[in-house]
């Protein structure tokens, strides 16, 4: 490739309509798309609002059914669309996605994006691999894959500042959010567990999935009903993390945390449980709060101390936007992934 050309990437995401893969996919798409050197075309799985989405955008972008692993049609399709376009680069997220790369030409590069603790047969075809956090890239790693062929890149995240800076709140009760998919992973019934202990808390859900209406029985049963409100996902959850006074990530299993990082940049402070993603991105009484999974009196703990305490809270919501700044904006994320392409094509 000659010094000055662009880099062709295709970047292709076979996921399903909503989650923070699939989110930060669309978001990386778009910042892509506006650097100067590189030429990108997305190929996605058939997906109405998100191919609009990035249409709007500007995105050379196409649709294919995966189906599955022996989605013949699909992986045939890949193929010839490849063939037209001529990338230098092939990035894949998700398992399906990167198990359907198999027939592409063997000069292309093709990496694999990971956001969670996959099977890495999925990625057999995949040169390099990339992790969005240090213990996804340390699981890859212990699979026997070489370090050198890992890398770690960071999500990012996105809002209008001007409305972080003049969002008010209500001084009489103070909101909690859960964001995500209402499913066990995500253990949001220790939110609702520990309100009946929380004065002047209310909790709003927003997600979807199968356990709605156990929240809904659950909130009954306990008695709190009128301190709950669920709502359906929307696409654009700016407002509730405008309207809310704390993040609550009580989750069994969270490899990342997207929420966290987008509250971060909201200037929300942030109270999860101890474990994966959350682990490492909290620091304790620094740039945020922690409890251990389940542990509902633990939860309440924490908020109680944070919402008394507004030295506490000023310090956590500075240092957690600080930290946000510094690893998790677009600009810092982005550069790292131009960084690590100029470096695969020396």
């Amino acid at each position: 490739m000659e010094k000055d050309s662009k880099i062709k990437i295709v970047n292709i995401m076979s996921g399903s309509n909503y989650g923070g893969a699939e989110n930060f996919f669309e978001r990386f798409s778009i910042a892509l798309n506006k650097e100067s050197n590189i030429l990108q075309k997305v190929i996605i799985r058939k997906n109405k609002r998100r191919y609009n989405l990035l249409k709007k955008n500007g995105i050379d972008i196409e649709e294919l059914a995966f189906k599955g692993k022996w989605d013949l049609l699909t992986k045939k399709s890949l193929k010839k669309k490849c063939e037209i376009f001529q990338p230098d680069v092939i990035l894949t997220w998700m398992n399906r996605a990167s198990y359907l790369i198999s027939d592409l030409d063997k000069s292309i590069i093709k990496i694999g994006r990971l956001g969670g603790y996959y099977n890495i047969k999925n990625y057999i075809y995949c040169d390099y691999l990339i992790a969005n956090t240090e213990d996804i890239k340390d699981f890859i790693i212990s699979k026997g894959w070489d370090p050198e062929k890992v890398f770690c890149l960071n999500n990012f995240v996105g809002n209008d500042l001007e409305y972080v800076k003049h969002k008010t709140k209500n001084v009489n009760e103070k909101i909690l959010l859960g964001l995500g998919r209402f499913h066990e992973n995500k253990a949001f019934e220790t939110i609702i567990s520990a309100l009946p202990k929380l004065k002047n808390f209310e909790l709003i859900l927003v997600g979807t999935g199968k356990l709605k209406k156990y929240y809904q029985l659950e909130s009954e049963r306990l008695g709190v009903s009128h301190k709950v409100k669920i709502i359906n996902w929307v696409e654009d959850v700016s407002k509730y993390y405008l309207s809310a006074d704390y993040l609550i990530c009580p989750s069994r299993i969270e490899p990342l945390g997207n929420i966290i990082i987008e509250a971060w940049s909201y200037k929300l402070p942030v109270v999860a449980s101890n474990i994966m993603g959350p682990k490492r991105l909290i620091k304790h009484k620094i740039n945020g709060m922690k409890f251990e999974v389940e542990d509902v009196d633990g939860l309440i703990s924490c908020l109680n101390e944070i919402n008394s305490n507004k030295t506490l809270k000023n310090k956590i919501i500075e240092n957690a936007y600080n930290d946000y700044q510094k690893k998790f904006s677009k600009d810092v994320v982005i550069k790292k992934f131009k960084e690590i392409l100029k470096r695969l094509k020396k």
